[in-house]
């Protein structure tokens, strides 16, 4: 079960819930927690960036400025309502960021109430269910966006730990699509009623 933690949040999904307020909140299954990237997990961030998350995620290898820049705009993104809601994904033992997962609420080739969801877990974490957690937490969330009905994972078909996340997670697949990243399988998983 997915709790949220936040100063002054009672209930994040109540009517009238700004974004904003989930800044300083965390979601959290005890075993993992999501949390809006922050300046001093920079370094973290970087550290943690390996050859599959440069391929499938970051789109090349990044730099400081670079993962600076990432947390400054999606910094702006809460605060502005922009359609990007990014996390951390740490590990509530140690509190140390493990990953990254988010979610774009007008992604151009999907419908309005759609979101396509991306993560990476650094590689010390990967095989342990870590992905699965992330993504269970991220539904979650999205339940409380108003008009956001699925979640969307698009996945390259090269990709096969994704394609197995998405199968182990519950994801039904959509089916394949030509994108101008190449040939992506798209799964897609219900929030239930969220109008």
């Amino acid at each position: 079960m997915a709790t949220c933690r936040s100063v002054g949040c009672a209930n994040p999904r109540a009517p009238g819930f700004c974004d904003i307020q989930f800044m300083a909140a965390e979601l959290t299954d005890g075993v993992v927690s999501l949390r809006p990237p922050r300046s001093e997990d920079a370094a973290d961030h970087l550290a943690g960036e390996d050859d599959e998350i440069a391929k499938w995620l970051s789109g090349g290898w990044s730099t400081m400025e670079t993962v600076q820049s990432y947390i400054r705009s999606c910094e702006e993104d809460w605060r502005g309502e922009g359609p990007r809601r990014a996390f951390g994904i740490f590990d509530c033992a140690t509190n140390r960021l493990i990953g990254s997962i988010e979610a774009n609420l007008a992604f151009p080739l999907l419908q309005p109430t759609q979101a396509n969801v991306s993560y990476g877990v650094f590689p010390a974490w990967r095989g342990n269910g870590i992905a699965l957690r992330a993504l269970r937490l991220m539904g979650a969330y999205l339940k409380g966006v108003s008009g956001m009905r699925q979640m969307v994972l698009r996945i390259s078909c090269e990709n096969a730990a994704s394609l197995r996340v998405a199968e182990k997670s519950g994801f039904q697949l959509l089916g394949i699509f030509e994108e101008s990243e190449g040939r992506m399988v798209r799964y897609a998983f219900d929030l239930g009623c969220n109008a």
